[in-house]
């Protein structure tokens, strides 16, 4: 099963909503590359390059894949003056550059977006194909917690932004257990802009144990080599909800 493309059917938008979610993943790659000399980057599943674009300014060349063409085009029109990063619509279970990277990422848990094995052992196939041995694949997701899990029967107010028109918009939600998948959540999100217009779309979710991502990691000839409970390295406890996972080529 193939994760929707309705929640990312507009770089624009998706700037104005979460354009000032990702400095601390920023920090986190800025601080490992100044260490472990780090030149080039593939950001896989980059969505409109919010990270991309900002790392590409210490390096010699980034490229960023994602699978939503709005999401390409708009990272392709923001970096239009920088001729050291690259953007590619492509599919990262399918995906091959015929290249290998220093680091590659993987930031806004979109490692949760893989719903099947398949599609997850696809996925980590084609990122060791472009690792040389030296190379770093870093990524985030949430853990398998009940807080994760709970479900609502309405509609419940998120948040607010200011979308890219300028126009205030009101995200609700409405979450509930995927119905044929396991340890899956269907999240279904309703966009409210000030001038009357909705937008509805959803996102599916899944949700692996650290155990069962160390398993399949070390399947494709890759090891977790540091574990964090959140890009500022705050230490992985029994309690942690989310994780950061640093991996290197076996």
């Amino acid at each position: 099963m193939k994760q929707s493309r309705s929640e990312f059917w507009s770089g624009e938008e998706y700037d104005a909503q979460y354009g000032n979610y990702y400095s601390d993943e920023i920090s986190f790659f800025q601080d490992l590359m100044l260490h472990r000399n780090v030149l080039s980057l593939l950001d896989v599943c980059c969505g409109t390059g919010l990270v991309t674009i900002t790392l590409s300014k210490k390096l010699s060349h980034a490229v960023g894949i994602d699978f939503s063409r709005s999401m390409v085009d708009f990272a392709k029109s923001k970096s239009s003056n920088i001729s050291n990063v690259t953007f590619y619509e492509k599919d990262a279970v399918s995906f091959d550059l015929k290249s290998v990277f220093d680091l590659i990422i993987m930031t806004g848990n979109a490692f949760q977006a893989f719903l099947s094995d398949t599609d997850l052992s696809s996925m980590l196939e084609n990122v060791k194909k472009h690792m040389h041995g030296n190379s770093f694949f870093v990524f985030d997701c949430r853990l398998p917690c009940p807080k994760y899990f709970e479900t609502t029967h309405n509609y419940e107010y998120w948040s607010s932004y200011t979308s890219y028109s300028g126009e205030n918009v009101d995200v609700y939600g409405l979450d509930s257990r995927h119905p044929t998948l396991s340890n899956t959540m269907l999240h279904r999100v309703r966009r409210e802009y000030e001038n009357g217009m909705q937008y509805q779309s959803y996102i599916e979710l899944k949700y692996r144990s650290i155990d069962e991502i160390g398993d399949r990691l070390e399947q494709h000839g890759l090891q977790l080599v540091e574990r964090y409970a959140d890009w500022k390295k705050t230490p992985l406890t029994e309690s942690s909800t989310s994780f950061v996972g640093v991996v290197r080529p076996l």
